[in-house]
């Protein structure tokens, strides 16, 4: 059940195309347009969206798998902020560098926020700006923006650019850091930028689709097992521990043996 047109739509065309009908040639009922209306211990109801039409189909097991909520911590955080800060589906309104507006001036700086959590609009050549999407690429470059802005010293809590702070006391003027920042032209810290190196999607039976791209430049589009592969090799790169990698390679290599194990499901 999708509520849009098509499924995967920051994909290509083609890509959308080729993930549909991998879902219908392994049996899925794909509803598009369709609307989930009620969930029953052994139905679901849905109907088109913007009709009152509905319609009632049986399920043993339903999974839903859909729609992102903010987490009630989120949630708490807005009903504490401004009203500028509430952002589209419930995510916190951010600055260039993350910061969301805060109650009183003396407090701007302190809440840094990113991920799903964060709502920043990004430009780019396709159309007018939009939110950047919730997704684990967004989050890890935003995460890695935040740490260098904080180990760098500079002073969040003024409006406009965080700025590296005055040299006094406490400050140490040719500290080896301040003097590589000033040199490199970094006083003023630089606005958030996130750079697009494209979307992955598993669409089941060992086939994935890979989108390639730097920015607003494509690369190359894979479907298939070739695309499988690769989505395979990037899943593993980004655990960060050994021990992970190794108990999920060998995760897979069972499962490809002797198939899932359901015993515990």
């Amino acid at each position: 059940v999708h509520g849009g047109s098509e499924l995967l739509p920051a994909m290509d065309k083609e890509l959308r195309e080729m993930a549909l009908e991998a879902m219908i040639e392994q049996g899925v009922d794909v509803r598009l347009n369709t609307r989930l209306k009620e969930v029953g211990q052994d139905y679901v109801t849905v109907g088109v969206k913007g009709s009152d039409d509905a319609e009632t189909i049986p399920s043993g097991l339903t999974v839903w798998a859909a729609g992102n909520a903010p987490v009630p911590f989120v949630q708490e955080l807005l009903s504490q902020l401004p009203e500028d800060a509430a952002g589209s589906a419930g995510r916190i309104n951010v600055d260039r560098w993350l910061r969301c507006p805060t109650p009183t001036p003396e407090t701007f700086g302190s809440i840094l926020a990113l991920g799903d959590a964060a709502c920043l609009e990004a430009e780019h050549m396709y159309g007018p700006a939009e939110p950047l999407p919730q997704t684990a690429q967004v989050a890890g470059q935003q995460g890695s923006f935040a740490a260098r802005m904080l180990n760098r010293g500079y002073d969040l809590s003024k409006q406009g650019p965080p700025l590296l702070p005055e040299p006094d006391q406490s400050v140490d003027p040719f500290s080896l850091l301040r003097v590589w920042l000033v040199a490199r032209g970094l006083e003023e810290a630089p606005e958030f930028s996130f750079l697009s190196l494209g979307l992955l999607a598993y669409i089941g039976s060992g086939k994935a689709l890979n989108q390639v791209e730097l920015g607003d430049v494509p690369i190359f589009n894979y479907a298939g097992r070739v695309a499988f592969a690769l989505w395979r090799t990037v899943y593993l790169t980004k655990q960060a521990a050994t021990r992970n990698q190794a108990l999920i390679l060998w995760d897979w290599l069972r499962t490809e043996a002797f198939g899932r194990d359901f015993t515990r499901l």
